[in-house]
């Protein structure tokens, strides 16, 4: 019998509300330019987009990700980009942590085995607030928002009328 897919799936780190609030008082001086700011409670920061899913690769995908390890480490939000292409608005760090780089990897690595083939472009860490964004906001300094990520989440992407939001299903905490 096959498999009915029925999950959206991503590993992300996911901000803490200390670092939604200081997001969302950030974005309060940005104009959206014609886009739409994405809500808060949606806010992550990307590690490994799964998509379409089978709940027996979801245990997979689970049981793998049991197997990182890493140390707490901090990001410190202090840029903000423009993505042409999708037209998106991100917070970004000017100089991101080795382990956070290490952290993708080796989670790219372990979810290898559940049949996931990673992103072939570099990883560019951000975290979207802003879509259908026409021409990208000035913004001319940014103090940075300090984020301790002590774990990563995979998160299902459930469609609601009005846009999708994001379910943590599990929670991977460093040691």
């Amino acid at each position: 019998m096959r498999e009915k897919k029925g999950l959206r799936l991503f590993f992300a780190l996911w901000p803490d509300e200390r670092v939604r609030e200081k997001i969302s008082q950030f974005l309060k001086a940005i104009p959206a330019n014609s886009g739409h700011f994405i809500p808060r409670h949606n806010w992550h920061m990307t590690l490994h987009f799964i998509g379409n899913t089978t709940f027996g690769k979801k245990k997979c995908l689970n049981k793998q990700a049991r197997k990182i390890w890493t140390k707490p480490f901090e990001l410190n939000l202090d840029q903000t980009g423009y993505f042409n292409r999708p037209k998106v608005f991100w917070l970004g760090c000017s100089d991101a942590p080795g382990a956070l780089f290490e952290l993708q990897d080796n989670l790219g690595k372990e979810i290898n085995c559940c049949d996931y083939q990673p992103e072939t472009r570099p990883y560019s860490p951000h975290v979207t607030v802003a879509r259908k964004v026409m021409q990208p906001s000035e913004v001319s300094q940014m103090a940075a928002i300090h984020w301790q990520v002590d774990r990563f989440v995979l998160i299902e992407s459930v469609s609601e009328s009005g846009g999708v939001r994001y379910q943590v299903l599990e929670e991977y905490l460093f040691s």
